[in-house]
């Protein structure tokens, strides 16, 4: 529950986007340590992927922006 309710800078949440959305772009460190801790992302197969909880926040993350675009 932690891990959902916790502050994310805004670099942070935009790392767990690309995570999320499989961006192959360079990730800064100090972010993917920080999500880490958090157990929002695990290494995977020779790739960070999105655990279960870090698969809500970034649900939640992309609703979130979405939302002032609804109709």
């Amino acid at each position: 529950m932690k891990s959902l309710l916790a502050l994310l800078s805004r670099h942070e949440e935009a790392t767990l986007r690309k995570i999320g959305f499989g961006v192959d772009d360079p990730l800064e460190q100090a972010h993917v340590r920080r999500l880490l801790q958090l157990e929002l992302i695990e290494w995977v197969g020779g790739s960070w992927r999105l655990t279960p909880v870090g698969r809500r926040r970034h649900e939640r993350l992309v609703n979130e922006v979405a939302l002032p675009f609804a109709a």
